[in-house]
């Protein structure tokens, strides 16, 4: 079964822990299936901002609870689960600004939210930017879904391409951000 047709099937109960998985993936579709009639558009925008937030969450906690577990378990990958001492004072002088990079950037996304939690970013701040950082990510997600669902084949032919992209604008953007706190 597809995602759309599981999403049909079952309604809009399960936008929010799919979100939670796999929230951009999530937010085309759900912004597809509004724009046929299936869903309200503002339930279900409202179900992708919480599960995206829950997703943050979960990687805080992780960064809060665990950054001694995972630094072992990483250790013994072969990877050094430490953070570098220009992400702590990244996250510690301009949380702010990273944590918006890391919302628009889904290649290292997750390692900036562990890096909040393990510096212990205070929770509200931290899901404060991050919910100024969502909202205009899922509006746009959802929309893409929503008005160019038509064109679903001409997106999936380059979907790649635009996830390289992706990757490589967020990996440059914190560089730049690193690097500029390395000069402060």
């Amino acid at each position: 079964m597809t995602l759309p047709g599981f999403l049909i099937a079952h309604g809009s109960a399960l936008i929010l822990p799919l979100a939670v998985i796999e929230g951009p993936i999530v937010a085309v579709v759900t912004g597809f299936l509004s724009g046929r009639g299936y869903f309200a558009w503002y339930v279900a925008v409202a179900a992708l901002v919480a599960g995206d937030l829950i997703g943050d969450m979960i990687y805080y906690v992780i960064g809060r609870t665990g950054a001694r577990p995972l630094g072992r378990l990483g250790a013994r990958l072969g990877l050094h689960g430490k953070i570098t001492d220009a992400l702590r004072r990244g996250l510690e002088q301009d949380a702010t600004r990273m944590l918006l990079i890391a919302k628009w950037t889904h290649a290292i996304g997750f390692m900036v939210l562990i890096g909040g939690g393990a510096v212990r970013l205070p929770v509200p701040r931290f899901l404060l930017v991050n919910l100024l950082g969502t909202v205009p990510k899922i509006a746009v997600l959802f929309g893409l879904g929503y008005f160019a669902g038509d064109n679903y084949p001409f997106f999936t032919r380059h979907v790649f391409a635009v996830g390289a992209a992706a990757c490589v604008a967020g990996i440059a953007a914190t560089w730049c951000v690193l690097r500029q706190e390395g000069r402060s």
